[in-house]
């Protein structure tokens, strides 16, 4: 059984602009690949209103969203200024400032999460691996989560044959920081999370969860 192994560095790689703007550049040229599964996930549940996106990095997925659904509004956070800054560089290309706005802010702060509004769907792309306390995330996001509306995590899933691959990428140890299902099931169970489920998605280093609060 492979052992989680936390990322200590993520931070700081950001502080630099131009590590940034490298991300950004991947993170764009790999965006179907990134996250195709997760749009069809997301427009399966036809949910319109307000969304949250939490660890928004460079804006890429918000506006494909915004592309990809005309009768929404986003809300997209992150904690890094440098990435915060080509987000909004991003979505003004893009001519969208006026369905997405940009903010600073930590989805474990609760006084952050008191000054959102609520929201019909929130979700989260390759960020609950870098979450110091997933736990109190997924309880503050909830919080601010319609009745109705849906919160949806998708992240990689360690697996237990690329733990012992000596390469250090960035992506390997991501996939060393993050969880296995068996994991999440019992974290989710110490707060008492049951309406859930979690789906495996190919390659099988990837999955989703969508979480109700009813």
């Amino acid at each position: 059984m492979s052992k989680r192994v936390i990322e200590s560095d993520h931070e700081d790689y950001f502080e630099s602009m131009e590590n940034a703007r490298e991300y950004a550049r991947i993170a764009e040229k790999s965006a179907k690949m990134r996250f195709g599964s997760f749009l069809k996930i997301l427009k399966s549940l036809n949910i319109k209103g307000n969304y949250l996106e939490i660890g928004a990095g460079s804006g890429i997925l918000a506006t494909m969203i915004a592309e990809m659904q005309s009768d929404i509004y986003i809300t997209a956070t992150d904690t890094s200024e440098n990435m915060l800054t080509i987000a909004k560089e991003h979505i003004d290309k893009k001519n969208m400032r006026d369905r997405i706005e940009i903010i600073a802010g930590d989805a474990e702060n609760e006084d952050f999460l008191k000054k959102l509004k609520k929201y019909d769907l929130i979700y989260s792309t390759f960020s609950m691996h870098h979450w110091k306390n997933p736990q109190k995330v997924i309880l503050n996001l909830l919080n601010i989560l319609n009745g109705q509306g849906a919160l949806l995590i998708y992240d990689l899933k360690r697996v237990w044959w690329l733990h012992w691959i000596p390469k250090q990428s960035g992506f390997l140890k991501s996939i060393r920081a993050s969880y296995r299902p068996k994991e999440i099931k019992k974290m989710f169970a110490d707060i008492g999370i049951n309406n859930y489920k979690l789906t495996n998605i190919f390659p099988f280093f990837l999955y989703n969860i969508t979480i109700r609060k009813n």
